[in-house]
């Protein structure tokens, strides 16, 4: 039978390396036994190197955000090694990106819509305006 599952690589101090696809699947030895293998694809492990069934730690992006900065497998789930002034200094070079204004409403955009509209049409009749006028200053000059 033929299985496959991710695993995070650690390395002997715990600290995350890799993760990788390993699959499980049945081998016959030379004794004539079935035995289970694991084989990881793409990955070979080095000395003092580990698996650990767990998906990667969540790596902090910025200041305010959640995961870990220096991450490290406890035996059970990750942990931080970073002390607060680590962090506390990673949080000042790595500041929060600007926030983005949210984009308007429907209601907003249609405010807006027709106050464009507006000014359009006011622009037009001037400009329709200001044709007339000369338009008819030209038949006083030329009339004469």
């Amino acid at each position: 039978m033929k299985s496959e599952r991710h695993c995070s690589v650690i390395d002997a101090k715990g600290e995350f390396v890799t993760f990788v696809l390993v699959q499980t699947h049945d081998q016959t030895n030379e004794r004539d036994e079935t035995e289970s293998v694991q084989e990881i694809k793409s990955y070979s492990l080095k000395d003092g190197e580990q698996l650990v069934d767990a998906q990667p730690p969540v790596m902090r992006q910025h200041a305010g955000s959640t995961g870990f900065i220096s991450p490290i497998w406890d035996g059970s789930q990750w942990a931080e090694t970073a002390a607060a002034d680590e962090i506390a200094a990673w949080e000042q070079a790595h500041p929060a990106p600007e926030v983005k204004p949210s984009p308007k409403s429907n209601a907003e955009l249609e405010q807006e819509n027709k106050l464009l509209k507006a000014q359009l049409n006011a622009a037009t009749e001037r400009s329709d305006f200001i044709e007339d006028c000369i338009a008819e200053m030209a038949m006083q000059v030329y009339a004469e």
